[in-house]
Parts: C-alpha cells; structure tokens; sequence
C-alpha cells in the first residue's frame, strides 16, 4: 500500500463513528418532486447532519449519490439543469419503430370484419395474439420503453462525479425491481450498493432505479433485467435498517408516513414529508419546470426545519 492510499485508509478509519451514532439517510421515488429531497438536504446541511449511508429509490438513488458525492452547489446546479432542460429526451428511432408495429398491429383491429358471430371472435382472438404476444408492439413498449435513461449520463455526469462517489466510506444503496414473473407477479425488490460495482454498472443500476416502465427502457445488468426501484420500495427504508442502521431521517415526497414503524422494531425514524400535497402521479412526477423544482426545493427546506425543530 503506498502513502497516498495508506492516507486514504486513515481518513476512512477517522470517518468511521460507532455503531451506535451512524445515521442512515433514505430518499422516496418521486421523479421531478425529487427536487424536494434537494431542499431538505440543504436543511440537514445547515443542522450539522451528517450521514453515514444515504439509500434512494428511482430519482431519490441520484439524490443519494448527489448527497455522497458531498457538494450541494453541484447538485442544485444539476436540478437546475434538469428544470431548464428538454428532459425526458425520447429517442426518435426507436418510437417511429414501435409507432410503426402499433399501427400494422392495431390495422388487424380496424379491417373489415365477416358479419357473423364466430369471424368476430376469430378476429379478435386473433388481433389479441398478434399484440400481446412476445415480439408483439405492447410487449415491445413494455420491455423497451419510449426512453434509455443511460443517455443522459453525459448530462448528470458534468454534475456528479460517479468515481468520487464510489470513493467514498459512505454507502450509496439504491433500489431497483426486478421484471413481473411467475414467482414474483409484480416484480421483485432488490437493492444494491454502488460501491460494490465499477462506475460504468453504477451508472447502470442509476438508471434501472429510475426507469419507469412504459415511458422509459428496462437495464440490462447481471443477467436480468431491472426498471423503477420505487415500485417495490418507495421509501427504502429496508435497505438501510438490513445494513444495521437503528438512527434513520427518512424523506419522502408525499404526505403523511410511508412506512410501517413496527417493520422496523428497535429503530429510531424521522420522518420529513410535505404538509401538503407536491401533485400527483403522474403529472408531478413529470414536471421537471423551473417553477415547480424551484418551489418544491424550497418547500423540503422549510418542511425539514420545522421537522427537525421538533424533534
């Protein structure tokens, strides 16, 4: 081990606070009411905060990584970026692709069609085939989704530093869920932890947490194939608890609690969440406007001071 990395181990060694001290920091999904987490960062930063893991599903695991990474500044820079950008970008040749196989598919529903009873039921037994099955237009949409969040890496990369991020002591653990299956009708939880992985699969597991299905592509990683960590654990609690953590501030983009205290026995969780409403899904998760990320920053700034201020 040379001098700089035998530093590098001290510093972390320093870092280190005991077991019973270490505080777990958890983001909900949410999409452009993210910007929520970011005013409530600022918030814990000016109480004296400090983290030593941050777990996020969907936009709340970049929110983690932001958090990791250390600099507030570049992170509402990247949201500003985000708000005066044209995000989501779609990619072009892939929606002609499947616009043009969902017409041809749909013209079976539109041709004309025998008068008696049994052609109808043909025909419709047989369209019904044509759309659902494997290769089919829906299915196509389902798996490849109308956006590959992957592409916006060289956007989110000129704010956070992904090599620096897995640099760090503090765990980053972000969620993602698996595809529906026979064994799992929904999709199955599962959560990861960036700094076990390279930067090019951390960037990867970055973008499954955050694609939603439909609207954005799944992520190849390890053999399967992963999309939005917000719909098998909106608020990752779970992840942080498991890893050993009993101190959490846990901060989620709706109302009320979202989380069931009694999962969680011997754990002290505070929650932030707005006193009222930042929209709802999907038209809030959507809007990724100068007006609305502004104001949901500075409505998680204030919704954590008065949060923090009672204890």
């Amino acid at each position: 081990m040379c001098f700089a990395e035998a530093q590098k181990a001290l510093e972390r060694s320093q870092r280190e606070p005991p077991a019973k001290d270490a505080v777990g920091l958890a983001f909900s999904a949410g999409g452009a009411r993210g910007a929520y987490q970011i005013g409530c960062w600022k918030a814990f930063i000016e109480r004296g905060f400090q983290f030593h893991a941050c777990a996020g599903s969907s936009i709340g695991a970049l929110n983690a990584a932001l958090v990791v990474q250390g600099d507030w500044d570049r992170a509402h820079d990247l949201w500003t970026t985000l708000a005066r950008s044209p995000i989501p970008r779609t990619e072009i040749r892939r929606l002609r692709r499947l616009a043009l196989k969902t017409a041809v598919e749909l013209g079976l529903l539109l041709a004309p069609i025998p008068k008696f009873q049994a052609g109808r039921l043909v025909k419709a037994a047989l369209s019904s085939a044509v759309l659902f099955r494997r290769r089919g237009a829906l299915r196509a949409l389902s798996r490849e989704g109308l956006l590959n969040l992957e592409s916006f890496r060289p956007l989110v990369s000129k704010h956070l530093d992904m090599a620096k991020v897995l640099d760090r002591p503090t765990p980053v653990l972000v969620t993602a869920s698996t595809l529906p299956g026979w064994q799992e009708p929904t999709g199955g939880a599962r959560w990861f932890k960036l700094q076990d992985f390279d930067v090019e699969t951390a960037w990867k597991l970055l973008a499954a947490s955050m694609s939603l299905p439909v609207l954005c592509q799944g992520v190849e990683l390890e053999g399967g194939r992963y999309r939005d960590g917000g719909f098998t654990q909106w608020l990752p609690i779970g992840p942080l608890y498991e890893s050993g953590f009993r101190r959490i501030i846990a901060v989620s983009v709706r109302p009320g609690l979202n989380h069931n205290p009694q999962r969680y026995p011997d754990c002290e969780i505070t929650t932030v969440s707005p006193e009222r409403s930042l929209g709802r899904f999907p038209f809030a998760t959507l809007r990724f406007r100068e007006e609305a990320v502004f104001a949901w920053m500075n409505q998680g700034y204030d919704d954590a001071l008065r949060t923090l201020a009672r204890g």
